[in-house]
């Protein structure tokens, strides 16, 4: 028996949907872009003589908007709005709850029926793996799974679970994006073999569950021309604690190529100051990861120490300028790239993106122009696979040229060796 599906009209929903947003913590100014993009669907459905909702009346919707099923032009902005107010009301509509990456930490996830308890257990052998943000993923995916396969009568254990309950499921998620439901199947499917693994269930279903593609978005990585690097740079004149704070964090990214949600966790340990070395274990890929420590960011890191740092004790290097005094958010650093983008005066094309990644992308570009391997761009960008580093082949010679910024490596003398 499948998961059943409620009839409800397109205004009740509408407006159920939203009153779920705002409980869980979405703010006015952003409710107001879902409630044009609702406001277009209503009239739709009014205009095709549609009552009531339901997943054919969305998809066509989204395809006369924002053309999802065609090739045709259309603004990434738009789209994405529409689409991900109409992936929220078919949510609702399938689940009659919302569940939000945006308030990932607001959240608290929960699971239904007869999944519960080997979920809570997965999760628990998964966190000895993974990172947290991933963590955060994987239960996202798992509460949507379990809440839909809790509304399947025929399941009253986990062994009465089968491959069709799974297809279901899955048709069930493609009113979301291509990445959206590659990484749910990709998570289900590891929780299906956990539970295989752990004799939960005897019938082999994960080898059968569909393997879907994982598109890459065709596009050029972002990344910030020689230039603007230096501008935004420069922007930061360091003559109070914040801009010394913001200027060593910024170095870091420009300079190295460090992950956000790894500045952030930098702690004093990580740094060795006799050998010139950074060494930390990634957040995102829990792999161990050396970098050299440059002169430029060195110095950066020690003028805010000494010049900027509250004297509190605290591991983490970067940490708020006003009480608490805890570690900065990695999430901060977007907002702090912005605001001295707007300071430099360099305007960001939109759809590009402008946050700390950018810059992380600069140096990939520089080695590639100058015909450093793939493989030692991995290392040091601290890739998992090389297939993402050659991403940055798509860009020109002449283009590789305009994006990249200087990066001085003579402080190891030319010594990779500390590049692990």
């Amino acid at each position: 028996m499948e998961a059943k599906q409620r009839v409800i009209e397109v205004k009740d929903l509408i407006d159920q949907t939203l009153q779920s947003m705002l409980n869980i913590g979405y703010s006015e100014k952003y409710l107001k872009q879902f409630r044009y993009s609702y406001k277009l669907f209503l009239e739709y459905s009014l205009k095709n003589s549609c009552q009531y909702y339901n997943e054919k009346l969305a998809l066509t919707f989204l395809e006369e908007y924002c053309s999802i099923f065609s090739n045709k032009d259309v603004q990434k902005n738009t789209y994405k709005k529409r689409k991900n107010a109409i992936s929220k009301l078919d949510e609702m509509h399938k689940y009659n709850n919302i569940s939000s990456r945006k308030q990932f930490s607001r959240k608290k996830y929960q699971f239904y029926g007869a999944l519960q308890s080997s979920i809570e257990k997965y999760l628990i052998f998964k966190a000895t793996i993974v990172s947290e943000a991933r963590i955060r993923s994987i239960k996202l995916y798992l509460e949507r799974f379990s809440l839909f396969i809790s509304k399947i009568d025929t399941i009253k254990q986990v062994t009465d679970l089968t491959n069709e309950h799974i297809i279901k499921f899955i048709e069930s998620c493609s009113i979301y994006s291509d990445h959206t439901i590659y990484a749910t199947v990709t998570s289900v499917r590891q929780y299906i073999a956990y539970l295989e693994k752990n004799e939960y269930i005897r019938e082999k279903l994960s080898a059968r569950i569909p393997k879907i593609a994982k598109k890459r978005e065709k596009s050029y990585p972002s990344a910030f021309t020689k230039d603007e690097t230096e501008a935004l740079l420069n922007s930061i004149k360091r003559e109070n604690p914040k801009e010394r704070r913001d200027y060593a964090m910024l170095l870091l990214a420009a300079r190295i190529g460090l992950r956000a949600s790894d500045i952030a966790n930098l702690e004093f340990r990580n740094i060795d100051w006799d050998r010139n070395q950074i060494n930390i274990v990634q957040q995102k890929t829990k792999t161990p990861l050396t970098l050299p420590l440059l002169n430029d960011v060195g110095k950066a890191i020690i003028d805010y120490i000494k010049n900027g740092r509250p004297k509190v004790d605290e591991p983490h290097i970067f940490i708020r300028e006003n009480k608490p005094y805890i570690k900065i958010n990695g999430s901060s650093l977007h907002m702090i790239v912005d605001e001295y983008l707007k300071r430099a005066n360099i305007k960001v094309p939109i759809g590009k993106k402008h946050g700390p990644h950018a810059l992380r992308h600069s140096i990939a570009t520089l080695l590639l122009e100058n015909n450093i391997p793939i493989s030692t761009i991995k290392e040091i960008l601290a890739h998992k696979s090389s297939e993402t580093t050659k991403v940055y082949l798509k860009v020109a010679q002449k283009q590789l040229l305009e994006c990249a910024l200087d990066v001085d490596f003579s402080a190891n003398n030319g010594d990779k060796s500390c590049i692990q």
